[in-house]
């Protein structure tokens, strides 16, 4: 640090306190999960990423996985199955940490021979908002219409194409960093999620999440440093763990096949924290404070090459992992993909001129009471929606919405039962009637 500090000095920049991190704090003495196996933490609570201490798959979870996977298919922007334009959309949640990564994970992939030419990368994250802001949709829906389904639109992409998800994500609400009581907490905030996240992407197949890297570096000045500070960043790894666990052990909240399904398959992601620089033994991953961390980025922030790190990480596990790797890299059920339209990682390319829609859609059909409606893109005017049981009985109405946008229709109080409703969409060039079909 004394050699960095004289070089700030020589250069005339004023080197702040504020602006280093603490990179003396570069081990903690804890065990990552995937080298304390079948030991335990704190006298009770057993490592490994999934039960019983093992760092693999329990057997029926990946072949209940692999079932999964057979319906995954290309899928056309209103959710029929496409098979030589379709997307499969790969989205990526979380705050500006899972965002960063994503990005340098996409341009890992568009470099990268021999993966799924259906296949398209989708950066759904958003900065600075955590699982407080994703499961209060009551407060929040901005969070989804606003913002994820606008950034999604940006890049070709439509909610209904997602059959699978990436999200590292925690609670700014879950400051108390007591264990289990933090893990916990974040579990039990996941497991809310979880049901959420089929509700917004109705074909969504796979869920996969990844605990935080190492947090040692954090700057105590910066207004995250409870939750990024150690042992909250390797707590985060314990509320994967466990959450995953729950439906491997049958919780009727997370069930994700047959009639009483509620949430999508869940597994870990790549598994990325170590204990600073002290490599793990399973992997030997380690975090350099000087090389990957941002000296101005509160030690979450990671430098260009700690972002590569890391999207090198999800590049490997995407590649290998038992139920992802059927879809992500390229085999015989995907050659009907044309790929001419394609960059490396599956994304349309800008300058295709696609025709504008000349009348309103409804997606996905069928759905679970939430939904969206796409307007004409070559209408003069703004739209009124009214959504009508079969009984002409008003549910729901919004005015003034333009045309060419996509509305979510989500009424309030109760959902709706299963059945037939009838969608208007007036203007004063037309009225049109659409079936919404509820299941």
């Amino acid at each position: 640090m004394k050699h960095i500090l004289i070089i700030f000095i020589l250069s005339g920049i004023a080197a702040s306190v504020d602006g280093q991190l603490p990179c003396d704090n570069d081990t903690t003495g804890y065990v990552a999960l995937v080298d304390l196996k079948s030991d335990y933490f704190m006298d009770g609570y057993q490592g490994g990423l999934y039960p019983g201490g093992e760092n693999e798959m329990p057997a029926t979870h990946r072949l209940a996985g692999s079932k999964v996977v057979k319906n995954i298919k290309p899928l056309d922007t209103l959710g029929n199955v496409d098979l030589i334009n379709g997307k499969i959309v790969f989205l990526g949640l979380g705050a500006s940490t899972a965002g960063n990564t994503w990005n340098n994970f996409n341009d890992l992939v568009e470099d990268e021979p021999g993966l799924n030419p259906c296949l398209q990368l989708v950066n759904g994250s958003q900065g600075a908002k955590g699982l407080d802001v994703m499961i209060d949709t009551l407060n929040y829906p901005w969070y989804w219409t606003d913002m994820v389904f606008t950034k999604m639109s940006a890049q070709g992409a439509t909610p209904i194409q997602v059959q699978a998800i990436w999200l590292r994500t925690a609670s700014k609400t879950d400051t108390i960093v007591e264990f289990p009581l933090f893990p916990n907490g974040i579990a039990d905030k996941l497991e809310i999620l979880l049901p959420i996240l089929l509700d917004k992407f109705p074909n969504l197949k796979q869920v996969y999440i990844s605990g935080f890297f190492y947090g040692g570096y954090a700057d105590s000045s910066k207004a995250f440093y409870d939750i990024v500070a150690e042992p909250g960043s390797y707590y985060t790894n314990y509320a994967v763990k466990w959450v995953v666990e729950r439906q491997i052990n049958g919780d009727p909240d997370l069930v994700y096949a047959g009639p009483g399904k509620k949430a999508p398959w869940v597994a870990w992601g790549p598994h990325t924290w170590a204990d600073g620089m002290r490599p793990n033994e399973h992997d030997g991953l380690y975090w350099d404070c000087e090389v990957d961390f941002q000296a101005d980025g509160g030690g979450y922030h990671l430098t260009n090459t700690g972002k590569l790190k890391d999207a090198q990480l999800l590049l490997d596990w995407a590649k290998n992992a038992p139920t992802t790797k059927k879809w992500f890299l390229d085999n015989p059920a995907w050659a009907s993909c044309d790929p001419s339209a394609r960059m490396g990682n599956g994304q349309a390319e800008r300058d295709i001129e696609m025709p504008l829609r000349d009348a309103p859609e409804v997606f996905p059909q069928p759905n679970r009471g939430v939904f969206q409606v796409r307007l004409p893109q070559t209408a003069q005017t703004s739209f009124n929606l009214k959504l009508i049981d079969s009984s002409g009985r008003p549910i729901w109405s919004g005015n003034q919405a333009a045309a060419g946008s996509t509305i979510t229709v989500a009424p309030e109080g109760p959902g709706l039962t299963a059945g037939i409703y009838y969608l208007q969409c007036s203007s004063p060039e037309s009225i049109t009637t659409l079936p919404v079909l509820v299941k």
